[in-house]
């Protein structure tokens, strides 16, 4: 495989150097040299590119290979971030911490009404490994959290503090509390500093 790769590289075969050498690397992380030509590969593809982003991308790859995951320097995701989220946006950010295969059989439905964004209710529901919101109040939910926006991001992505939250004052929980701790069981909190191409 190293040969092949070597071979298809030194051709300008940048793309299959990177696909063989990929599988090699995975069979074998500590492969210095497969790990040294495909970084090579992937930053010939990254001079060639036309757009920005496939340069990013390759150039990305080709860094990762040779110095390993480099942690962001910044959070992009920070607390004060999260919180200037539309509310909408809010929600998606909080599907992409779903753990669709925990989530498939879970049938839950919150609404959540913000009390500092003229009691705005959205209604949030998890049904077959999805989560989804609207505006507008559930029919039936389960439980309702009312509170200020801070609280109930607080309260949507990290579900267990709730009922500390709700101890304290700063919202209120009307319905079934223990959907709450369903919910938390049902959120990952990944580190986004994750490998590309390295196993």
């Amino acid at each position: 495989m190293l040969a092949e790769g070597r071979r298809a590289f030194e051709e300008g075969d940048y793309r299959w150097a990177t696909q063989i050498l990929h599988a090699l690397v995975f069979a074998d992380p500590g492969h210095t040299e497969a790990k040294n030509i495909q970084a090579d590969a992937y930053e010939q593809m990254g001079y060639q590119a036309e757009g920005p982003q496939w340069r990013g991308i390759f150039l990305t790859a080709a860094r990762e290979l040779r110095e390993g995951v480099v942690p962001a320097a910044f959070s992009t995701a920070g607390p004060d971030t999260v919180l200037a989220m539309p509310i909408d946006i809010l929600f998606d950010f909080a599907a992409v911490h779903l753990i669709g295969d925990k989530a498939a059989k879970a049938d839950l439905r919150i609404d959540f009404q913000f009390t500092d964004h003229g009691d705005e209710t959205w209604a949030m529901w998890i049904r077959r490994g999805v989560l989804n919101a609207r505006p507008g109040a559930s029919l039936d939910p389960l439980l309702t959290v009312a509170g200020p926006k801070a609280a109930l991001v607080s309260t949507l992505l990290k579900p267990a503090g709730a009922t500390e939250l709700a101890r304290a004052g700063k919202i209120s929980l009307d319905g079934d509390k223990t959907v709450l701790q369903t919910l938390a069981g049902l959120l990952d909190d990944f580190d986004p500093d994750f490998p590309l191409v390295t196993p």
